[in-house]
């Protein structure tokens, strides 16, 4: 199975099930990669995400979060945490809490397709192309390069957010059969998700 639940979710809204089907949603070939990268698996909670993650590494042998790590994760539904090879979702966010079904089953859709994005960014792309963000977010749609700078990430994180935002996107026009590239979307953007994604040659 590629998920698991965390036992101490309970949740009304099933959002194991709402994540698996985020999953077969994807190309076989992107989860294939994903498989690769060590982004294939996740699980959730209903709690800020430091606290989790920080036990998820400590039970593993491995180094725990320092407080500033644990307060970057304080906003964030989800994150990638590539020392586990897990996706950790916190259903439990503010920001889901006053949503009705519909749309909090988009969100939380909507935010796996974004952080395996991220994932396959961090994964994939190169120092050049996570220097090359703030210009990058320069050849972006308005909407996504204001919600990436008003969010406060830092710069060198930019080219891989702009990734995740734009796998996102891709992976909703190919639920409603819409191919290619579309017009909102920059060429070296474009160009900079097939590498990362191998999007549209494994998008089969």
């Amino acid at each position: 199975m590629a998920g698991q639940q965390d036992q101490r979710c309970d949740h009304p809204r099933d959002a194991e099930r709402t994540v698996q089907r985020a999953w077969y949603a994807l190309p076989v070939a992107h989860r294939d990669l994903l498989g690769e990268v060590g982004a294939s698996q996740w699980t959730i909670v209903e709690e800020p995400l430091g606290q989790p993650v920080d036990k998820l590494l400590e039970s593993a042998g491995l180094k725990g979060l320092s407080e500033r790590e644990r307060d970057r994760l304080v906003s964030a539904i989800a994150v990638w945490v590539s020392d586990l090879r897990v996706v950790v979702i916190n259903v439990g966010h503010p920001l889901l809490a006053p949503l009705d079904d519909q749309a909090w089953e988009y969100a939380v859709t909507t935010t796996a397709w974004h952080e395996w994005g991220h994932a396959l960014s961090i994964a994939r792309c190169t120092a050049e192309d996570v220097a090359a963000g703030d210009k990058l977010l320069d050849l972006a749609p308005t909407v996504v390069s204001k919600s990436i700078r008003d969010a406060g990430y830092r710069p060198n994180e930019y080219t891989h957010e702009l990734v995740a935002d734009v796998y996102a996107l891709m992976i909703q026009r190919r639920q409603r059969n819409e191919p290619g590239r579309p017009p909102w979307l920059n060429q070296e953007i474009y160009n900079l998700l097939v590498k990362a994604t191998g999007w549209p040659e494994r998008s089969s």
